[in-house]
């Protein structure tokens, strides 16, 4: 492997591990609410190589749908950009709670109890 797939196998495994502290465990799902580029895909290699179920959500979505959304399919986690965070952690709807995230790949993630 070169540098680039090293860094990039480095990275999903650290997001892996990182969806394991945050208790995340084989087949749950995670909603990865990240605009297209390289840390949406870091995030979506390191769920799968937790085994997690990665699905994508639109980062433009309401924090209301997004709580729907987890509360629907039981997702995890929510993994989102420093853009978006802010407003889902505004979030009144339970279950969702803030975390921190990981090495800036993320700002932060919302946490189901």
């Amino acid at each position: 492997m070169g540098e680039p797939a090293d860094r990039a196998a480095a990275i999903a495994a650290a997001i892996a591990a990182a969806l394991a502290e945050f208790g995340v465990r084989p087949e749950e799902r995670v909603l990865i609410m990240l605009p297209d580029g390289p840390g949406f895909i870091d995030a979506f290699t390191g769920a799968m190589q937790r085994d997690a179920v990665p699905m994508a959500v639109d980062p433009r979505l309401t924090a209301a749908d997004v709580a729907a959304i987890a509360t629907k399919t039981g997702a995890r986690l929510v993994l989102a950009s420093a853009e978006r965070i802010h407003g889902l952690a505004d979030l009144e709807a339970e279950p969702l709670v803030l975390v921190e995230g990981l090495q800036g790949l993320w700002t932060a993630a919302l946490r189901q109890r």
